[in-house]
């Protein structure tokens, strides 16, 4: 069986042109996990680029296709929907599944006019259907049946053909035969549902290179360096290589690689899946309408030609901006310098000085940089790892002009082959690096910690400054190797907020101070590690009370400021015992007030030429007699306080005038 389409319609019209493929030229790998890659193809006129890309890599492309072209343009980019099979057959009567199966097809092209031929018999006619009859039973006894078309032809007339296997129809609908021709098209290339054809139109004239730029997602590349040391000698000979793969899923051949060491921002966003904006569903309305919205907003007046002309212009102000904002071929800036390393702000390039092959889903290992660079052999103790033991390290100085990437590093002595793995973290250019790959066990270092704290008193002008010193003081003993002498580093912890001294004190960073000091075979040394803290508490004098400036005297910086300090807080304390009578006296003169009201209360209960009204009159006498004589006191008292207080003032006046002077 076999269904008969024109050739025509088994693809586009631009079909007719045959398709131009790129190939790979170079590809820049980030550490950030992105691939830029690089493709040119040679073109004449209007012609179409296709690229076959797995699905995953269809949003990167979308949002970062360059395509430069010096003699044209740019029309259009097209490529299949996310599920392109789902959606053809969407639209169409017919499954994928009935679309293999001719009986099946034709029984869903009802109505539709063909032209069939089996057995020697032809018809022509609208299709009616297709069933199942019996038609033979084979030697085991089965019923074998065969499917019959059901027609009609011009004339009215229904018949039936077999359609056997040497059936042939023609679909004499052109809209039905064009929907079958997409259908089979889609459905053959939606077998390979992960890969995407992305067609790139391109409108120009002459022959010309025609290039394409983008960047899609890609495993990091990963660095593994070899390093042989001599102990006695101050260079190591350091080889970095480089762990690359493809996943693009295609081979390279012959392509420019260039690593880089850069991690830029990378962003992704989902371009080819389809968002559509929500919409608020309303109930339909069933019954009388409600009546329109009045217009409450007052109506402008316009000239009608004014108006047309305002539209115009803006219309042709918005062509204008549109002509002017059309992407024009982007000219970029040639990344093919004849160079082994690039440098820049952000990220170091090592492009390889072959090009290389490498086929789809393979991995390469290929060494990028090889030098000798500085190395000093050194034992590393890190206090904070619990050991009494310190590591071996080395301290790499990178000076071969471009910055190193992180990666593992695997340690061979001149002599002794393999002695330790190590981790580099990333050494920029004119930097140097600690990389520790063994335990040092000939060496022993044991720390001891003191803390104390310290006090000091001192007047500035009007206040005093109460200075607290805390002072931690760790002392490292170290026991070097019998057999060899060391340079012994220590990374002694930073901690914020405190100061450090030592007299060993090498380098610092962010996290620690580094000691560093030279042990001789079988010696033994110390180091020492000073952290300070200060909190000074600064207070107004007139504030202090006297039992903490007697408290404080004896903290003071020297005797002189001692002895000011007890002056002052005898003064205070003089002042104070005034305030003291005062708030007693004004106290007295309180309960002598309270008790003469309430005298005065009684005698104007009982009649005053009484028994007991002249002994009120007697009692109001003496009070009035005590008040007056409370008031003497309460001004002697008064008179007292100002006077000491004013002592206090003139001394702290007089501290303020010596201390500025510097005579304190």
């Amino acid at each position: 069986m076999a269904v008969i389409l024109p050739s025509s319609l088994l693809s586009p019209a631009w079909a007719t042109e045959s398709p131009i493929d790129s190939h790979i030229d170079s590809i820049t790998l980030s550490r950030g996990g992105l691939a830029e890659i690089h493709r040119s193809a040679p073109v004449d006129a209007n012609r179409e680029l296709h690229l076959e890309i797995p699905l995953e890599q269809v949003d990167d492309i979308l949002k970062s296709l360059v395509v430069q072209d010096p003699q044209g343009s740019v029309e259009s980019m097209t490529l299949d929907g996310l599920a392109p099979v789902e959606e053809t057959f969407r639209r169409l009567p017919f499954s994928p599944d009935q679309l293999t199966s001719l009986p099946a097809l034709l029984a869903t092209l009802q109505g539709i006019q063909v032209r069939a031929s089996s057995g020697g018999r032809s018809l022509e006619g609208s299709v009616l259907g297709v069933s199942e009859q019996a038609m033979t039973v084979d030697d085991g006894g089965n019923v074998v049946s065969e499917p019959i078309l059901s027609l009609m032809n011009t004339d009215g007339q229904m018949e039936v053909m077999r359609l056997g296997s040497d059936s042939v129809v023609e679909i004499l609908d052109q809209s039905m035969r064009e929907r079958v021709a997409e259908a089979a098209r889609v459905s053959g290339r939606g077998r390979s549902d992960e890969l995407r054809d992305i067609a790139i139109r391109l409108g120009g004239t002459g022959e010309r290179n025609v290039s394409l730029s983008y960047v899609v997602s890609a495993p990091v590349w990963k660095s593994a360096y070899r390093l042989v040391i001599d102990e006695q000698d101050s260079k190591a000979r350091l080889q970095a290589w480089a762990v690359v793969e493809n996943t693009s899923g295609e081979d390279w051949n012959n392509v420019s690689l260039t690593l880089s060491s850069g991690a830029p921002v990378t962003l992704t966003q989902r371009l080819h899946q389809r968002y559509r904006h929500q919409r608020e569903e309303i109930p339909v309305m069933v019954g009388a309408s409600e009546a329109p919205r009045p217009d409450n907003a007052s109506q402008m007046s316009v000239d009608n030609h004014q108006f047309q002309a305002q539209r115009l212009s803006k219309g042709m102000a918005a062509d204008m901006a549109l002509a002017e904002s059309a992407p024009a071929p982007m000219s970029m800036a040639s990344a093919g310098q004849n160079t082994e390393t690039d440098e820049s702000l952000t990220q170091a390039s090592y492009r390889l000085p072959q090009p290389i092959d490498l086929a789809a889903d393979r991995t390469l290992a290929v060494p990028f940089v090889d030098s000798e660079v500085p190395a000093q052999w050194l034992s590393l103790f890190q206090p904070d790892s619990g050991s009494s033991h310190p590591v071996a390290a080395i301290r790499l100085s990178n000076d071969t002009d471009v910055s190193l990437p992180a990666g593992i590093l695997t340690v061979y002595g001149q002599d002794d082959g393999y002695i330790g793995d190590a981790q580099l973290t990333g050494l920029p250019n004119g930097e140097s690096r600690m990389v520790s790959f063994a335990a040092d066990r000939k060496v022993e270092i044991s720390s001891e910690a003191q803390t104390e704290d310290e006090s000091r008193i001192a007047i500035v002008d009007d206040t005093l400054h109460a200075t607290r010193t805390e002072r931690q003081t760790t002392t490292y003993t170290i026991k070097g190797a019998a057999d060899a002498p060391r340079t012994i580093v220590i990374e002694h912890p930073r901690q914020p907020g405190w100061d450090f001294t030592s007299p060993q004190l090498d380098t610092t960073t962010p996290n620690y101070y580094r000691l560093k000091l030279d042990i001789e075979a079988g010696a033994e040394d110390e180091a020492t590690a000073v952290m300070e803290r200060s909190n000074v508490e600064v207070i107004a004098l007139t504030d202090i009370d006297s039992g903490s400036l007697y408290a404080w005297s004896g903290s003071a910086v020297d005797a002189d400021t001692g002895s000011h300090l007890t002056r002052l807080a005898e003064l205070k304390r003089l002042a104070s015992q005034a305030q003291q009578t005062l708030d007693q006296t004004r106290s007295q003169i309180q309960q002598a007030e309270s008790g003469q009201a309430r005298v005065r209360d009684n005698l104007a209960a009982v009649p005053a030429d009484s028994e007991l009204g002249q002994r009120y009159l007697s009692m109001l006498e003496e009070q009035e007699d005590q008040i007056a004589q409370l008031n003497d006191d309460q001004q002697r008292a008064l008179a007292t306080l100002r006077e000491r207080q004013t002592a206090v003032e003139d001394f702290i006046r007089q501290l303020s005038g010596r201390s500025t002077r510097g005579k304190l």
